[in-house]
């Protein structure tokens, strides 16, 4: 089979969908960039590499103004190549006109249909009855930013990037029993986090992932970075209640206790990973009716290289993280979690990220606890955010399972 598309810069989902579904022997991509386009086929080489698919991709460079070229350069390629089917998804008005003048000439040679990217879907275009394929289209968090020339750089390749959490069935139970501690408070919650995360930092036994030390020279500590300790009973024995954290001691003298593993750790030294986790927790939880995923990839802690390329000899580099992103078939699902006060500053970070990672189909979101806290600031971020196509879900920390769930079922529909 040879797929013939129609090279569009600005969705690249939509070049690619086809090569990934169909599983062709050729893919030919049309187009008046043909420089960009060059650059583009060494991506999706890779992408198709990654899923064991052996693809030729042939560029093809036309004048896109110039209907009579378009019409030549299809008429070729169909002439040259038996089995082709040509993917309406993408590409100028023009591209399409062309189309419809050739296949009136090669009716009996050939197959149109295009993709519904939304629904992860192809429609039969000639009506013939005859698609490529039929099952729904799905994309990986890895696979979606590799299709858009970037790539997920994980903690063993680079210090402080994307900790591959595991997502098993107990450590799931742990994250909500924690966000229900969290729940209670979610400010208190977080002045916790922040004691416990600088008392790790100079206190922590990393081997034993237990904390110990003398409650006089914690304070001393602390006021030394004229920082408020925080040692509140509730949270930890209502942790130790829940099995995250172990030999838990709270007196006058002294103050410790044993995280339960690495990741709980994790969850329990950084204020705004719990609403992270919660979120990513729910998401791989959520089922439709007929019992299948909502969801087909969830990421947490996600750092992006922008080049697909990873500095290690101290270049500089772009990268940045998205705190969560959900993949629902093709549609990517960027979110940023602030369980604390928001800048403006998030906003554009979420929405040039999202955009440059999820192009057209993309789904943006800002979970927030304190907006309503903010005053005129909050009301501002909710106005700026409603300009940018941002959907805003306030007050995470109060809403109950049921209601939270609902809310994430939907991200991918914003």
């Amino acid at each position: 089979m040879t797929v013939i598309e129609f090279f569009d810069r600005d969705s690249a989902v939509e070049n690619v969908v086809s090569t990934l579904l169909c599983v062709p022997e050729k893919v030919v991509f049309i187009g008046s960039n043909i420089k960009q386009i060059n650059k583009s086929i060494k991506i999706y080489q890779s992408v198709a590499e990654s899923r064991g698919l052996k693809v030729e991709f042939i560029p093809k460079g036309v004048n896109r103004n110039n209907l009579t070229v378009i019409i030549e350069t299809l008429e070729n390629i169909i002439e040259e190549n038996d089995d082709c089917v040509i993917d309406l998804s993408g590409g100028d008005e023009l591209y399409l006109v062309a189309v419809g003048a050739v296949y009136e000439k090669y009716a009996d040679r050939i197959k149109l249909h295009r993709f519904n990217i939304n629904n992860g879907t192809m429609i039969d275009c000639d009506a013939d009855g005859s698609l490529c394929a039929s099952r729904p289209m799905q994309l990986s968090v890895e696979e979606n930013i590799a299709v858009y020339g970037g790539r997920v750089i994980y903690d063993n390749e680079k210090t402080n990037a994307t900790y591959n959490w595991s997502f098993d069935k107990e450590f799931r139970r742990d994250v909500h029993s924690m966000w229900a501690v969290c729940q209670k408070n979610a400010s208190l919650w977080n002045a916790q986090i922040n004691t416990v995360s600088m008392l790790c930092s100079v206190y922590l036994n990393k081997e034993a992932l237990s904390l110990s030390v003398d409650v006089e020279r914690a304070k001393n500590l602390f006021a030394a970075k004229k920082s408020k300790v925080v040692f509140e009973r509730e949270i930890f024995t209502a942790l130790e209640k829940a099995g995250v954290i172990e030999n838990l001691s709270m007196s006058r003298e002294r103050f410790g206790f044993k995280f339960k593993n690495e990741q709980i750790m994790k969850c329990l030294t950084k204020a705004g990973q719990l609403l992270e986790l919660i979120i990513s927790v729910t998401a791989i939880e959520l089922s439709d009716e007929n019992s299948n995923a909502v969801y087909n990839d969830v990421k947490c802690g996600v750092y992006i290289d922008w080049d697909g390329v990873v500095q290690t000899d101290g270049k500089p580099d772009v990268e940045n993280e998205m705190d969560v992103i959900l993949m629902k078939g093709m549609v990517p699902v960027f979110i940023s979690c602030k369980n604390g006060l928001v800048d403006t500053d998030e906003l554009y970070k979420l929405s040039v990220v999202a955009q440059r990672f999820g192009g057209k189909f993309v789904r943006k979101v800002l979970v927030a606890s304190e907006l309503d806290e903010m005053g005129f600031r909050g009301e501002y971020i909710r106005a700026r955010a409603a300009d940018m196509g941002i959907t805003v879900v306030e007050n995470v920390d109060e809403m109950s399972e049921e209601k939270l769930e609902r809310k994430i079922s939907n991200f991918w529909k914003s």
